[in-house]
């Protein structure tokens, strides 16, 4: 009996385990926060570990059984086999995901001399596989000179503004991140010697990190950005 009611209890345990792994198969698929997304790959590597415990604790009640096994024995191992199974495509799934990540920010970042990709490396780790195609489209848009002129001064007036007022962030409504990286935005905008449209290319990766932030705390120039932005996403394809 005590051999019967532990492997109830290990089997309680890898269910529970099992319906983890669906949450966090479920937030690896919508969630974009880079942190949240990175502790949910945290502790689905936590649960490889515990997939080896509960095989351990398997094996020493299988060695203590004697003749016929008790009937949720093999209804145990048959659980054991899908987590192990289920582990096997999250990690790996996760990993081919990573190295197009991977690949789409190194891509991105080459388009900027060593100075600016300083300044914006840490902006570009922070968008997800989406974000990182529309930043690379639109830039495609902006160097193919087909961005009209004054569409690229009010997208940069738009900008401007959004980084004046998260930089005056007194009251630590932000993102610490996002303080310090619209700081050091700002000393490369504020160049006088540098163009119009090449102060815009910079700014455009951080414009997607903002807007998201805006939609939390609430940007006095949230809706100026907002608009720019779904206007500048317009252009794409029309070349």
């Amino acid at each position: 009996m005590l051999v019967e009611r532990r492997i109830q209890q290990l089997a309680d345990n890898i269910r529970k385990d099992m319906d983890l792994l669906k949450s966090y198969e479920d937030e690896l698929r919508y969630e974009t926060d880079q942190r949240r997304l990175a502790r949910c790959r945290r502790e689905i590597k936590r649960q490889r570990e515990s997939l080896a415990q509960y095989q351990r604790e398997y094996d020493e009640l299988r060695g203590q059984v004697t003749g016929e096994p008790p009937a949720g024995m093999q209804n145990t191992a048959d659980q054991l086999r899908q987590m192990d199974v289920k582990l096997d495509g999250l990690l790996s799934g996760q990993k081919v995901i990573q190295d197009v990540l991977k690949k789409f920010r190194k891509t991105l970042l080459a388009r900027f001399d060593d100075s600016e990709q300083t300044i914006i490396s840490t902006v570009v780790q922070r968008l997800d596989q989406n974000q990182l195609a529309t930043v690379q489209s639109i830039l495609d848009e902006i160097e193919a000179n087909r961005v009209p002129e004054s569409e690229i001064q009010e997208t940069l007036s738009a900008v401007l503004q959004a980084l004046s007022e998260i930089k005056e962030n007194e009251a630590g409504y932000y993102d610490s991140r996002l303080v310090s990286e619209a700081a050091n935005l700002s000393e490369v905008v504020d160049d006088p010697k540098l163009d119009v449209n090449h102060k815009l290319k910079v700014s455009i990766p951080i414009i997607p990190l903002i807007l998201k932030y805006e939609t939390e705390v609430g940007l006095k120039s949230g809706l100026n950005l907002k608009n720019a932005w779904q206007r500048l996403k317009a252009w794409r394809g029309k070349g």
